[in-house]
């Protein structure tokens, strides 16, 4: 089946309409989904698509998976910015949607929150003055997700440990290299920020995360060929996400790729062009 995979950040608001605000993107883009007849599936079932050799360009309904990074309350809560007025949350947007169209309408709605796993690196990052939200208290908890994941919309991914972020006073990794998670290409390193996030967010949520996305959409071949299939499925992950296209033919289910909103596309236009390219 002809696949694709979106990807939204709940922190990206630069402005009220499509393009500067990924909720506003959102909201839309589903409507253009349904429009153009595409099937919103769970993104776990294009990485069982994928694991199978189903996944690939030709005929036939486009299969999307919706996919949310970072793990911002955003995700989940609505709020007040204060240049750009009220945001409706992410699930609350899939809420929406349903509540407009019914049940008939991407039956199969649902999204992928990947968080990320570390207090002290989330709260270093909510606290960075560079964050743009640090008039919110707790943009970065972690008390939002298994209600989320008991939603029936969403559920809870492993973004890893710490994101290799600069805002992190001390990240896991031995390196002092930031925001670039290709350096994680040593069994040290990647014990250190994939399984201990896996433990966190089982222990959040009474079971396993099963999916995992590469920060800054950064892979490298040991991740890819050998930690991930070797390590992975121990701590329950089944397939990993980077960025980079639409879902290929022999695309590794340790590394399927991802299309980012506000990089790929920045437009209703664009993102038709987008479908259209993979129809």
């Amino acid at each position: 089946m002809k696949c694709i995979v979106l990807t939204y950040h709940s922190h990206n608001i630069a402005g009220t309409g499509y393009g500067l605000n990924d909720h506003a993107s959102l909201a839309t883009d589903l409507e253009i989904l349904h429009e153009r007849d595409a099937a919103v599936v769970p993104l776990e079932a294009i990485a069982e698509a994928v694991a199978a050799g189903e996944a690939a360009s030709g005929s036939g309904r486009l299969h999307v998976g919706l996919s949310f990074d970072d793990g911002p309350i955003f995700d989940v809560e609505d709020f007040v910015h204060p240049k750009h007025g009220p945001q409706r949350s992410f699930l609350n947007i899939l809420r929406d949607f349903r509540a407009a169209n019914g049940g008939k309408a991407l039956p199969q709605l649902h999204a992928t929150s990947f968080v990320i796993a570390s207090r002290a690196a989330r709260l270093a990052m909510q606290r960075s003055p560079g964050s743009g939200y640090e008039f919110i208290p707790d943009w970065l908890s972690d008390e939002w997700w298994r209600g989320a994941a008991e939603s029936g919309f969403m559920d809870i991914g492993n973004h890893s440990w710490d994101h290799v972020h600069h805002a992190v006073g001390d990240v896991a990794i031995g390196r002092p290299e930031r925001d670039n998670f290709a350096v994680v290409d040593n069994f040290s390193d990647a014990e250190k920020e994939i399984r201990p996030a896996a433990e966190y967010i089982r222990a959040k949520l009474g079971r396993p995360a099963t999916l995992f996305a590469f920060p800054f959409g950064h892979v490298n071949d040991y991740l890819v060929r050998e930690y991930l299939p070797a390590h992975g499925p121990s701590m329950g992950l089944k397939a990993a996400f980077a960025t980079g296209g639409a879902v290929r033919r022999g695309d590794s289910v340790w590394s399927i790729p991802r299309l980012v909103c506000g990089h790929d596309w920045h437009s209703p236009q664009e993102f038709e062009r987008l479908l259209a390219s993979n129809a």
